[in-house]
Protein backbone atom coordinates (compact mmCIF):
# COMPACT_ATOMS: atom_id res chain seq x y z
CA UNK A 1 0.00 0.00 0.00
CA UNK A 2 1.24 3.25 -1.05
CA UNK A 3 1.64 6.07 2.14
CA UNK A 4 0.00 9.18 1.89
CA UNK A 5 3.48 10.92 1.94
CA UNK A 6 4.41 8.41 -1.02
CA UNK A 7 1.75 9.65 -2.98
CA UNK A 8 2.55 13.32 -2.81
CA UNK A 9 5.81 12.68 -3.31
CA UNK A 10 5.09 10.70 -6.77
CA UNK A 11 2.38 13.32 -7.36
CA UNK A 12 4.99 16.17 -6.53
CA UNK A 13 7.78 14.69 -8.97
CA UNK A 14 5.37 13.59 -11.52
CA UNK A 15 3.30 16.88 -12.00
CA UNK A 16 6.62 19.22 -10.96
CA UNK A 17 4.23 20.93 -8.73
CA UNK A 18 5.55 21.37 -5.01
CA UNK A 19 3.56 20.44 -2.02
CA UNK A 20 1.87 23.71 -1.60
CA UNK A 21 -0.12 23.08 -4.45
CA UNK A 22 -0.80 19.90 -3.84
CA UNK A 23 -2.35 20.63 -1.08
CA UNK A 24 -4.32 23.66 -2.33
CA UNK A 25 -5.60 21.34 -5.15
CA UNK A 26 -6.67 18.73 -2.40
CA UNK A 27 -8.54 21.44 -0.44
CA UNK A 28 -10.08 23.19 -3.33
CA UNK A 29 -11.67 19.58 -4.31
CA UNK A 30 -12.79 18.61 -0.68
CA UNK A 31 -14.30 22.31 -0.94
CA UNK A 32 -16.17 21.30 -3.80
CA UNK A 33 -17.39 18.06 -2.02
CA UNK A 34 -18.18 18.94 1.29
CA UNK A 35 -18.38 22.67 1.18
CA UNK A 36 -16.29 24.45 3.83
CA UNK A 37 -15.71 22.31 6.54
CA UNK A 38 -14.51 24.84 9.12
CA UNK A 39 -14.90 28.64 9.53
CA UNK A 40 -11.70 30.70 9.18
CA UNK A 41 -10.38 33.30 11.31
CA UNK A 42 -11.19 35.73 8.55
CA UNK A 43 -14.35 34.72 7.93
CA UNK A 44 -14.94 35.20 11.52
CA UNK A 45 -13.90 38.35 11.32
CA UNK A 46 -16.28 39.47 8.69
CA UNK A 47 -19.15 37.11 10.19
CA UNK A 48 -18.66 39.44 13.56
CA UNK A 49 -18.33 42.61 12.03
CA UNK A 50 -21.87 41.81 9.95
CA UNK A 51 -23.20 40.86 13.23
CA UNK A 52 -22.27 43.87 14.46
CA UNK A 53 -23.34 45.78 11.56
CA UNK A 54 -26.79 44.35 11.78
CA UNK A 55 -27.15 45.10 15.67
CA UNK A 56 -26.34 48.59 15.41
CA UNK A 57 -28.76 48.84 12.51
CA UNK A 58 -31.04 47.67 14.65
CA UNK A 59 -30.48 49.88 17.69
CA UNK A 60 -30.40 52.70 15.23
CA UNK A 61 -33.89 52.25 14.04
CA UNK A 62 -34.90 51.82 17.69
CA UNK A 63 -33.80 55.40 18.49
CA UNK A 64 -35.05 56.46 15.68
CA UNK A 65 -38.55 55.45 16.18
CA UNK A 66 -37.95 56.51 19.83
CA UNK A 67 -36.72 60.12 19.32
CA UNK A 68 -39.87 60.25 16.28
CA UNK A 69 -42.75 59.42 19.23
CA UNK A 70 -40.44 62.15 21.83
CA UNK A 71 -40.96 64.84 19.48
CA UNK A 72 -44.46 64.32 19.33
CA UNK A 73 -44.93 64.62 22.51
CA UNK A 74 -43.37 67.72 24.32
CA UNK A 75 -43.19 68.75 27.48
CA UNK A 76 -46.73 70.31 29.12
CA UNK A 77 -47.24 73.76 29.44
CA UNK A 78 -49.31 75.34 31.72
CA UNK A 79 -51.71 76.39 28.56
CA UNK A 80 -51.97 72.92 28.01
CA UNK A 81 -53.29 72.09 31.25
CA UNK A 82 -55.77 75.17 30.85
CA UNK A 83 -57.04 74.10 27.68
CA UNK A 84 -57.33 70.55 28.95
CA UNK A 85 -58.84 70.47 32.13
CA UNK A 86 -60.79 73.55 33.76
CA UNK A 87 -59.70 74.14 37.22
CA UNK A 88 -63.18 75.66 38.58
CA UNK A 89 -64.83 72.61 37.69
CA UNK A 90 -65.28 69.76 40.20
CA UNK A 91 -63.06 66.27 40.49
CA UNK A 92 -65.40 63.43 39.46
CA UNK A 93 -65.15 60.96 42.22
CA UNK A 94 -67.64 58.24 44.10
CA UNK A 95 -68.47 61.56 46.72
CA UNK A 96 -69.44 63.72 43.93
CA UNK A 97 -71.19 61.57 42.32
CA UNK A 98 -73.45 60.76 44.81
CA UNK A 99 -74.56 64.59 45.20
CA UNK A 100 -75.03 64.61 41.59
CA UNK A 101 -77.68 61.85 41.86
CA UNK A 102 -79.03 63.26 45.17
CA UNK A 103 -79.51 67.18 43.60
CA UNK A 104 -80.51 66.35 40.37
CA UNK A 105 -82.19 63.43 38.87
CA UNK A 106 -80.21 60.23 37.02
CA UNK A 107 -82.15 61.18 33.69
CA UNK A 108 -81.23 64.74 34.07
CA UNK A 109 -77.01 64.37 34.90
CA UNK A 110 -76.67 63.30 31.31
CA UNK A 111 -77.43 67.07 29.98
CA UNK A 112 -77.53 67.98 26.05
CA UNK A 113 -75.32 70.33 24.11
CA UNK A 114 -76.54 72.08 21.25
CA UNK A 115 -75.22 71.21 18.30
CA UNK A 116 -73.16 74.41 16.70
CA UNK A 117 -71.29 75.05 13.49
CA UNK A 118 -68.22 73.26 14.63
CA UNK A 119 -65.29 71.30 13.58
CA UNK A 120 -66.08 67.61 14.62
CA UNK A 121 -62.73 65.53 16.62
CA UNK A 122 -63.21 63.26 13.37
CA UNK A 123 -63.31 65.48 11.07
CA UNK A 124 -60.31 67.23 12.04
CA UNK A 125 -58.09 64.00 12.71
CA UNK A 126 -59.06 62.43 9.12
CA UNK A 127 -58.16 65.85 7.84
CA UNK A 128 -54.42 66.40 9.58
CA UNK A 129 -54.38 62.53 8.61
CA UNK A 130 -50.10 61.85 7.88
CA UNK A 131 -49.32 61.46 4.25
CA UNK A 132 -48.12 57.72 5.10
CA UNK A 133 -51.19 56.56 6.89
CA UNK A 134 -53.27 58.65 3.80
CA UNK A 135 -51.08 56.21 1.66
CA UNK A 136 -51.62 53.57 3.51
CA UNK A 137 -55.57 54.06 3.22
CA UNK A 138 -56.04 54.95 -0.16
CA UNK A 139 -53.94 51.56 -1.05
CA UNK A 140 -55.84 48.99 1.05
CA UNK A 141 -59.01 50.68 -0.92
CA UNK A 142 -57.79 50.41 -4.08
CA UNK A 143 -57.17 46.74 -3.30
CA UNK A 144 -60.65 46.07 -1.97
CA UNK A 145 -62.00 47.31 -5.11
CA UNK A 146 -59.77 45.21 -7.15
CA UNK A 147 -60.90 42.52 -4.91
CA UNK A 148 -64.58 43.50 -4.71
CA UNK A 149 -65.20 46.14 -7.23
CA UNK A 150 -66.58 49.45 -6.78
CA UNK A 151 -70.01 48.46 -5.50
CA UNK A 152 -69.21 45.62 -3.70
CA UNK A 153 -66.59 47.52 -1.71
CA UNK A 154 -69.56 50.46 -0.86
CA UNK A 155 -71.35 47.57 0.16
CA UNK A 156 -68.71 46.45 2.54
CA UNK A 157 -67.81 50.14 3.79
CA UNK A 158 -71.79 50.53 4.17
CA UNK A 159 -71.78 47.17 6.77
CA UNK A 160 -68.59 48.27 8.57
CA UNK A 161 -70.19 51.25 9.45
CA UNK A 162 -73.89 49.71 10.46
CA UNK A 163 -71.68 47.10 12.48
CA UNK A 164 -69.84 50.09 14.49
CA UNK A 165 -73.26 51.62 15.13
CA UNK A 166 -74.63 48.21 16.27
CA UNK A 167 -72.02 47.76 18.86
CA UNK A 168 -72.06 51.04 20.20
CA UNK A 169 -75.89 50.52 20.34
CA UNK A 170 -75.52 47.29 22.51
CA UNK A 171 -73.17 49.06 24.43
CA UNK A 172 -75.50 52.35 25.40
CA UNK A 173 -78.61 49.84 25.42
CA UNK A 174 -76.19 48.00 28.44
CA UNK A 175 -75.37 51.56 30.03
CA UNK A 176 -78.50 52.81 29.93
CA UNK A 177 -80.43 50.43 31.08
CA UNK A 178 -82.33 49.53 27.99
CA UNK A 179 -82.90 46.13 27.03
CA UNK A 180 -80.63 45.25 23.87
CA UNK A 181 -82.26 43.16 20.80
CA UNK A 182 -79.41 40.28 19.50
CA UNK A 183 -77.64 41.99 16.40
CA UNK A 184 -78.42 40.07 13.12
CA UNK A 185 -74.14 40.66 12.81
CA UNK A 186 -72.72 38.06 13.93
CA UNK A 187 -69.31 39.91 14.63
CA UNK A 188 -71.46 42.41 16.87
CA UNK A 189 -72.51 39.54 19.35
CA UNK A 190 -68.74 38.78 19.43
CA UNK A 191 -67.56 41.86 20.11
CA UNK A 192 -70.29 42.04 23.18
CA UNK A 193 -68.68 38.63 24.00
CA UNK A 194 -64.64 40.14 24.00
CA UNK A 195 -66.25 42.72 26.01
CA UNK A 196 -67.67 40.97 28.73
CA UNK A 197 -64.97 41.17 31.32
CA UNK A 198 -64.76 44.67 31.07
CA UNK A 199 -67.86 45.96 30.85
CA UNK A 200 -68.66 44.11 34.14
CA UNK A 201 -66.57 46.39 35.78
CA UNK A 202 -67.87 49.66 34.36
CA UNK A 203 -70.49 51.37 36.61
CA UNK A 204 -72.15 54.52 36.68
CA UNK A 205 -72.50 55.71 33.42
CA UNK A 206 -72.84 59.85 33.34
CA UNK A 207 -72.38 60.48 29.70
CA UNK A 208 -73.68 57.72 27.29
CA UNK A 209 -73.05 58.74 23.30
CA UNK A 210 -73.84 62.49 24.02
CA UNK A 211 -72.26 65.79 22.53
CA UNK A 212 -69.54 67.79 23.84
CA UNK A 213 -68.32 71.22 22.91
CA UNK A 214 -64.79 72.65 23.67
CA UNK A 215 -66.32 76.30 23.82
CA UNK A 216 -62.28 77.75 24.03
CA UNK A 217 -61.21 76.11 21.30
CA UNK A 218 -64.26 75.88 19.22
CA UNK A 219 -64.31 72.11 18.35
CA UNK A 220 -67.14 69.69 19.45
CA UNK A 221 -67.53 65.55 19.46
CA UNK A 222 -69.52 62.68 20.34
CA UNK A 223 -67.67 61.12 23.64
CA UNK A 224 -68.52 57.61 23.67
CA UNK A 225 -68.72 57.06 27.38
CA UNK A 226 -67.66 58.61 30.95
CA UNK A 227 -68.63 56.65 33.56
CA UNK A 228 -66.63 54.43 36.54
CA UNK A 229 -63.97 51.40 35.67
CA UNK A 230 -62.84 50.25 38.89
CA UNK A 231 -64.19 52.97 40.57
CA UNK A 232 -62.08 55.28 38.73
CA UNK A 233 -63.70 57.58 36.42
CA UNK A 234 -62.50 57.70 33.13
CA UNK A 235 -63.55 58.77 29.47
CA UNK A 236 -64.26 55.81 27.85
CA UNK A 237 -63.41 55.47 24.12
CA UNK A 238 -64.77 52.26 22.32
CA UNK A 239 -63.54 50.71 19.38
CA UNK A 240 -63.69 47.57 17.22
CA UNK A 241 -61.59 45.49 15.35
CA UNK A 242 -60.62 42.40 13.57
CA UNK A 243 -56.59 42.41 14.46
CA UNK A 244 -55.11 41.88 17.62
CA UNK A 245 -54.20 45.43 18.98
CA UNK A 246 -51.64 44.46 21.67
CA UNK A 247 -50.08 47.99 22.14
CA UNK A 248 -52.07 51.66 22.49
CA UNK A 249 -49.88 52.56 19.58
CA UNK A 250 -51.63 49.97 17.44
CA UNK A 251 -54.74 51.68 17.77
CA UNK A 252 -53.71 54.94 15.34
CA UNK A 253 -55.51 58.01 16.38
CA UNK A 254 -57.71 56.46 19.03
CA UNK A 255 -55.43 58.26 22.38
CA UNK A 256 -55.41 61.70 20.83
CA UNK A 257 -59.57 61.21 19.95
CA UNK A 258 -59.67 60.85 23.70
CA UNK A 259 -57.93 63.21 24.72
CA UNK A 260 -60.18 65.77 22.45
CA UNK A 261 -63.09 64.21 24.20
CA UNK A 262 -62.10 64.54 27.64
CA UNK A 263 -60.71 68.13 27.06
CA UNK A 264 -64.56 68.82 25.91
CA UNK A 265 -66.05 67.28 28.61
CA UNK A 266 -63.92 69.52 30.78
CA UNK A 267 -64.66 72.57 29.58
CA UNK A 268 -68.39 72.45 28.71
CA UNK A 269 -70.57 74.42 30.01
CA UNK A 270 -73.14 72.05 30.28
CA UNK A 271 -71.35 69.79 32.77
CA UNK A 272 -70.19 70.62 36.44
CA UNK A 273 -67.33 67.85 36.37
CA UNK A 274 -63.88 67.19 35.14
CA UNK A 275 -62.49 63.45 34.52
CA UNK A 276 -58.43 63.60 33.80
CA UNK A 277 -58.01 59.60 33.00
CA UNK A 278 -59.28 57.70 30.44
CA UNK A 279 -59.92 53.98 29.14
CA UNK A 280 -59.29 52.61 24.78
CA UNK A 281 -61.04 49.88 25.00
CA UNK A 282 -60.61 47.28 21.67
CA UNK A 283 -63.35 44.84 21.13
CA UNK A 284 -62.76 42.08 19.03
CA UNK A 285 -65.00 40.49 16.19
CA UNK A 286 -63.70 37.09 16.78
CA UNK A 287 -65.21 37.39 20.61
CA UNK A 288 -61.66 36.78 22.08
CA UNK A 289 -61.42 39.16 25.10
CA UNK A 290 -60.81 42.77 24.65
CA UNK A 291 -57.68 44.65 24.73
CA UNK A 292 -57.93 47.56 27.56
CA UNK A 293 -55.86 50.22 28.03
CA UNK A 294 -55.88 53.06 30.74
CA UNK A 295 -54.44 56.32 30.19
CA UNK A 296 -53.19 58.44 33.29
CA UNK A 297 -53.80 62.08 33.84
CA UNK A 298 -49.78 62.72 32.14
CA UNK A 299 -50.64 60.78 29.45
CA UNK A 300 -53.96 61.92 28.76
CA UNK A 301 -52.11 65.42 29.22
CA UNK A 302 -49.20 64.22 26.70
CA UNK A 303 -51.92 63.13 23.73
CA UNK A 304 -53.36 66.50 24.92
CA UNK A 305 -50.47 68.15 23.70
CA UNK A 306 -50.47 65.99 20.27
CA UNK A 307 -54.25 66.79 19.78
CA UNK A 308 -53.56 70.29 20.00
CA UNK A 309 -51.04 70.20 16.75
CA UNK A 310 -53.67 68.52 14.83
CA UNK A 311 -56.26 71.08 16.12
CA UNK A 312 -53.57 74.07 15.00
CA UNK A 313 -52.42 72.13 11.81
CA UNK A 314 -56.69 71.87 10.47
CA UNK A 315 -57.25 75.89 11.67
CA UNK A 316 -53.95 76.51 9.30
CA UNK A 317 -55.69 74.47 6.55
CA UNK A 318 -59.04 75.90 6.40
CA UNK A 319 -57.29 79.12 6.74
CA UNK A 320 -55.84 78.56 3.22
CA UNK A 321 -59.19 78.04 2.10
CA UNK A 322 -59.97 81.36 2.44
Amino acid sequence: MIGIRALLRFKTTDCKKDLGTVFKQMNRDTKKLFGDLLETSTTRKQRLKLAEKIVGDEKEKENNYLNRLKSKIKPTTEDDINGMVNDSKQNLNQEYYGKLTIEVPSEMIIHETPKRDLPSVTNILNTTMSEKSKAALENWKKSMIEKMGEDGFNKYSKELMAMGSAMHSKIRSHLTGCPSDISHYDEVENCWKSLDAVIKNVSKPILVEKMVVHDGLSYKGIVDCVAFYKDTPVVIEWKKSSRDKSSLQATYDAPIQLAAYMGAVNNDNSYDFKVEEGLVVVAYSDGHPANVFKLTKQACLDYWTIWMKRLNKYKQIQSSFK
